[in-house]
């Protein structure tokens, strides 16, 4: 019978480490497979020999997670103050004479 995979602990740890390391943590909590608990131990490990990088480490510990949960970025339209204004006053104007 093969050893129980169990949490690996760091002496050194900086920010990023450590909040990757609390992802790693919560990871490991709820994993149910000893296979699974394994590979976020090979994972964690070699992210602290800088084996591998921080996003390659959080696409391995969210790989469970489908696409529609995963983050993504949306382009944001801004205007500035005046231009906005100006802009509501047209349609305001726009509205009144129809």
């Amino acid at each position: 019978m093969s050893e129980s995979a169990k949490k690996l602990s760091f002496k050194s740890m900086d920010f990023k480490f450590m909040a990757a390391y609390n992802q790693y943590s919560e990871k490991f909590e709820a994993a149910a497979d000893e296979d699974r608990k394994t590979e976020l131990n090979d994972v964690i490990t070699q992210l602290h020999d800088e084996k591998i990088s921080y996003p390659d480490f959080y696409n391995t510990l969210d790989r469970d997670i489908d696409d529609r949960n995963r983050f993504h970025r949306d382009k944001i339209n801004t205007s500035r103050k005046f231009a906005y204004r100006e802009n509501e006053r047209k349609v305001d104007r726009i509205r009144r004479h129809k």
